[in-house]
């Protein structure tokens, strides 16, 4: 999972151009591809990107990425509902 973090981490500095004051949302599912983006979102907000989660299934949320996410200084919001 930290190398799929990692990974995404980079690929999304290559598409920013700069991390450090870029602001970055992260949409956030349930599961190991949820956890990859906590992660990598941790990643980017220890590089000097304004990270915000939103956590589509918050009592599902990947508990170590979240963890990592929140240990880099960044909270995250609720879920989002769909709309009937």
């Amino acid at each position: 999972m930290q190398r799929a973090a990692a990974g995404l981490a980079a690929a999304c500095a290559d598409l920013l151009g700069r991390v450090y004051g870029s602001r970055v949302v992260l949409l956030v599912g349930s599961g190991d591809n949820g956890g990859d983006a906590l992660y990598a979102g941790a990643r980017l907000a220890r590089r000097g990107a304004g990270v915000t989660a939103v956590l589509l299934s918050p009592e599902r949320a990947h508990a170590g990425g979240l963890g990592a996410l929140q240990r880099a200084g960044v909270s995250s919001r609720g879920s989002v509902a769909p709309r009937s």
